[in-house]
């Protein structure tokens, strides 16, 4: 029996629309040519993109002396992402230096056919698309498909892989899933009638399932974001999630350009320093966040996988939520 190998069609990396506003030097496929080309598909407020990110940043440092370009395209999840000076601080924070497209029309994404946050997708010199990734991890992979178009023009002594053990290597946990706020996909577990755009009164009965974010006091519940607009003289309002992870996060932000606070009570107490995420303060006896740009904010980040109810608790006239995300594996 004869045995036939087809090879795959070349696919040539589509070119970039003409009038895509940049973040840095501006990038065509046609300029390109010769180089190897990574294209990153991310959203600054997307949890599993910030993961990647420390990857990409050591990448562009290690390979672009050896003919590797590195662009991001970055097409928004949500309306306030559409904002550059919002993407050029996500930039610095990341410690991105390489080109960023503001594909707030998602013309790039259309012509490649995307459909994720994070994707990756490496071109090589002949424009060819050589390699695709969703997702986080395969690290080691996608270095390794770097390394081989970089010696397809010339690259010399290029570095050893170092194996990563961000993703995987461990025991990972049934997480809660990704919760959105807004009422285009989110529910809630109220059992009462959302009017949509409409300040309404929650009561929280106190039979919490899991899973389910809980409201109490006044709320409104927009297309992607959840609201509070009512200023109080005292912290009785809420959101609360019974939740399973390592790690919680919420993008949040405030309305009115200002910083705002809210307050953390992990089962009752203030979060306890060992478990509180990166943006948590505490101070005399309260644990809260400062709020100010739109972004993910780091609640929770736990040594050990647990279950535990999170209430966050405001006061503000400026307060909104747009979506939770957690962490199944320690450190990610």
């Amino acid at each position: 029996m004869s045995m036939f190998l087809r090879k795959p069609a070349t696919v040539r990396a589509p070119e970039f629309p003409q009038g895509l506003d940049w973040i840095g030097k501006k990038a065509s496929m046609k300029t390109l040519r010769g180089k190897v080309v990574l294209i990153d598909f991310w959203t600054y407020s997307c949890v599993n993109c910030i993961r990647t990110m420390p990857h990409l940043v050591e990448w562009h440092e290690r390979y672009k002396d050896e003919g590797l370009v590195i662009l991001g395209i970055h097409t928004p999840e949500f309306a306030f992402e559409r904002e550059e000076a919002l993407v050029t601080a996500a930039m610095k924070r990341f410690g991105i230096t390489y080109p960023v497209a503001l594909d707030n029309d998602f013309l790039v994404w259309k012509s490649y056919a995307n459909r994720w946050w994070p994707r990756k997708f490496l071109v090589n010199h002949k424009g060819e698309i050589v390699y695709d990734h969703i997702g986080e991890g395969g690290y080691v992979e996608t270095e390794a498909a770097i390394q081989a178009a970089l010696h397809e023009i010339g690259a010399k002594h290029l570095p050893a892989i170092v194996a990563d053990d961000s993703i995987g290597g461990g025991v990972c946990y049934r997480t809660t899933p990704e919760l959105y706020l807004g009422f285009l996909r989110g529910t809630f577990g109220n059992h009462q009638k959302i009017i949509p755009n409409d300040e309404e009164v929650y009561d929280d009965k106190g039979n919490h399932d899991e899973d389910h974010v809980y409201l109490h006091g006044h709320w409104m519940v927009a297309g992607e974001s959840l609201r509070h607009e009512r200023a109080l003289p005292i912290l009785n309002e809420y959101l609360l999630l019974r939740y399973s992870a390592f790690s919680v996060n919420l993008v949040m932000g405030g309305t009115n350009g200002k910083k705002i606070k809210v307050e953390l009570e992990l089962d009752g107490q203030p979060v306890p320093e060992d478990m509180a995420g990166a943006d948590v303060k505490i101070e005399e006896g309260r644990s809260f966040v400062e709020i100010k740009d739109p972004r993910m904010y780091r609640l929770i980040d736990a040594d050990t996988y647990h279950r535990g109810t999170l209430k966050i608790k405001t006061s503000s006239p400026y307060f909104e939520a747009f979506a939770f995300t957690f962490g199944g594996c320690k450190g990610v």
